[in-house]
């Protein structure tokens, strides 16, 4: 009887912490722009709306690497193991690298805006 983990295979362990950790971010991300949006409509001061573009750049290039790795990971599987699920988890993880890099493309386009070169 082996000893360790309590999963049956080590490789369980790592695409659980990547799709958890996307889905945070993901949330994140998504709390970040409605509360970005309620402060423009409510007219949140200045340095609250710039701090909460600068949050967001900041979770949305985290967000891009780990959807990369596992949009990765779930080719791997699939290549392993010839299911469709993988797939499908492939193609949601490329929208997820897709939305990450659009937006903060736009949120560092807006910062500059509002505040110059000098960000």
């Amino acid at each position: 009887m082996e000893m360790g983990f309590p999963w049956h295979s080590k490789e369980k362990l790592f695409p659980i912490l990547i799709s958890r950790t996307v889905t945070f971010l993901f949330i994140m991300c998504l709390l970040t722009i409605f509360l970005y949006a309620v402060g423009t409509i409510q007219g949140f001061v200045d340095s609250t709306q710039l701090s909460l573009l600068r949050l967001y750049v900041f979770l949305g290039i985290f967000l891009c690497p780990v959807s990369l790795l596992g949009m990765i990971l779930s080719l791997r599987f699939y290549y392993k193991t010839k299911k469709i699920r993988y797939i499908l988890r492939a193609a949601a993880y490329f929208f997820l690298l897709l939305f990450g890099i659009g937006t903060v493309l736009v949120f560092m386009f807006i910062m500059t805006i509002l505040t110059g070169n000098g960000v």
